[in-house]
């Protein structure tokens, strides 16, 4: 069976980036499995009012399956390919099996069912002023949107699912502190994992 270790933590508090410092190197032998790629789409409803920062725009059904097979490394493993731009799913791509799965998301562990699929649950700790900061900065430079913009999707939104997702804080299993670098922590658990994966004999 895989580990399977979830990261969570408000919208810009660094889960992306820790996902990229655990797995550098080590590409082939731990998958990175996204909430991000799970969204319904908004059909008819305009995306710019659209709550995509509420749970009820994902679907959990299908998380849980994904997250099911790969911690018992079953194929095919289709995960949905969504394009943000259409704001609905394109296809599916199937998802190779690894001996370690980070899932990475900010609002899916809200889900009681989500959280106790994964084998550990980590916490990226950041405080909610430097989190929107640096969701401004992602949103203008990744996502051609301008400061009004983001602004008002955070205010309508996305702080009300953050507060929903600092709840959940005392339900990790590790806390990572973000609000200026974990950078040594990362490399703790990078080592941790270099060593379950030599205990599995994939290098």
């Amino acid at each position: 069976m895989a580990l399977v270790i979830g990261i969570t933590g408000v919208s810009g508090s660094g889960k992306s980036r820790l996902c990229a410092l655990l797995t550098e190197g080590n590409e082939d032998n731990i998958t990175v499995l996204c909430q991000d790629n799970f969204y319904k789409g908004c059909g008819s409803i305009d995306p710019d009012v659209y709550n995509f920062d509420d749970l009820s725009s994902l679907d959990t059904e299908s998380i849980m399956l994904a997250i099911h097979n790969c911690k018992n490394r079953q194929q095919p493993n289709e995960i949905p390919i969504y394009d943000h731009a259409k704001h609905s799913r394109i296809g599916y791509r199937n998802l190779e099996p690894t001996h370690i799965v980070l899932v990475e998301g900010h609002m899916m562990f809200q889900d009681a069912g989500i959280r106790d699929a994964v084998d550990y649950l980590m916490f990226v700790d950041t405080d909610l002023d430097i989190a929107v900061v640096r969701r401004i900065k992602r949103d203008i430079s990744e996502r051609g949107r301008n400061v009004n913009e983001v602004t008002s999707r955070y205010m309508r939104h996305v702080r009300q699912a953050a507060l929903k997702t600092l709840e959940i804080k005392n339900k990790a299993d590790f806390i990572i502190p973000n609000n200026n670098s974990f950078t040594n922590a990362a490399g703790l658990f990078r080592t941790h994992i270099n060593y379950l994966l030599e205990e599995k004999k994939v290098k």
